[in-house]
């Protein structure tokens, strides 16, 4: 049995005036996503003064109908303190859940989270 501690559920990094949120799971199941929400109001996402938060998805292989519902909900949350929400770095399969499903529609996704950063400045 090893003491080693085990890495947080998500990493949170601020660059510039955004806040980058980095899921560390495969799947994004309802414990995980509450661990970023939670994750993201511990770091100010909660604060209008943070005009851009962006979720790097690029380690999330699954996406289950209930998380996409919970983007949708942060994405609302977002807009009503006159926040930016973007997605980035989406694996080929998450791409075509939003594509399917048409939420890449209501969703800014980008390709890197340097792309999504950069495109706020």
């Amino acid at each position: 049995m090893s003491d080693t501690p085990a890495p947080p559920p998500v990493t949170i990094e601020k660059v510039g005036t955004a806040l980058v949120a980095r899921p560390q799971v495969k799947l994004l199941d309802e414990a995980s996503f509450k661990a970023l929400k939670r994750a993201l109001e511990d770091a100010g996402g909660n604060d209008a003064a943070v005009p851009l938060i962006v979720i790097d998805l690029s380690r999330v292989a699954i996406l289950p109908s209930l998380a996409l519902g919970r983007l949708v909900e942060l994405a609302s949350a977002c807009k009503s303190r006159q926040q930016t929400l973007k997605l980035a770095a989406l694996q080929p399969q998450i791409q075509k859940v939003f594509s399917v499903t048409r939420l890449d529609t209501v969703f800014p996704i980008v390709e890197t989270v340097e792309g999504a950063v950069g495109g706020n400045a």
